[in-house]
């Protein structure tokens, strides 16, 4: 069990969907953490009232109350505030970033899942990265990223931060444009030699560096 990427640690599903809930049980239990699993927002705040686990997957769109309430009440209490956070979303876009920025997400999840992503997403999480506040896990063999121009004209260069089915998070040299079309180049790591087609959505300073959240596009 020592040797599994989630091993020992505890993590709470919070999603209104039994399959969802399920799917994921049995996906990070075989990872090695102790999972448990909330139908709905309330029942998510008593049970990290009782025992805070050391990470939460948080489905946005619930019946009653939502994934933000549930947000705004884990911020609001000292023992629940520091629990890092991955939403779980299905949207087309992005437009949720800077809102769940403010309210100290750890990191996104696109529905439908690839679990491979959702077990990576929560062992960097768990192992102190941040992407959305712009903190990558600290580790000297971040995959090496190019961002190119439709002339295939290198515009930035830099590291992977995170990067799932519809998106990725890149710390650059240099800051590029909201809103600007690009192609990223990923050219070490699991994803090496992979080409995506972009949109910047959003972009913060961190300690000199510019990290940018790119949203794949089609064409």
């Amino acid at each position: 069990m020592g040797d599994l990427p989630l091993s020992s640690r505890r993590i709470l599903v919070v999603d209104d969907q039994a399959s969802i809930r399920g799917l994921l049980h049995i996906a990070l239990t075989e990872a090695g953490a102790d999972v448990s699993t909330a139908s709905g927002g309330a029942d998510a705040i008593t049970m990290v009232g009782v025992s805070p686990p050391d990470l939460i997957l948080l489905d946005l769109a619930m019946p009653g109350m939502t994934g933000w309430q549930v947000l705004e009440a884990l911020k609001a209490s000292r023992k629940t505030a520091g629990i890092p956070v991955v939403l779980q979303t299905s949207a087309e876009d992005f437009a949720s970033f800077d809102k769940a920025r403010k309210l100290s997400v750890a990191a996104f999840v696109s529905k439908p899942f690839r679990l491979s992503e959702v077990i990576e997403t929560c062992r960097r999480i768990l192992g102190g990265a941040r992407p959305l506040q712009g903190r990558p896990q600290a580790a000297p063999d971040a995959a090496r990223v190019e961002i190119r121009d439709s002339s295939d004209n290198v515009l930035s260069e830099g590291t992977l931060m995170d990067m799932a089915t519809r998106g990725a998070q890149v710390d650059l040299e240099r800051p590029l444009a909201v809103g600007q079309r690009a192609t990223l180049v990923v050219h070490e790591g699991p994803h090496t030699g992979s080409h995506h087609d972009a949109e910047i959505r959003w972009i913060t300073q961190v300690d000199g560096r510019y990290q940018h959240g790119l949203r794949f596009v089609q064409g």
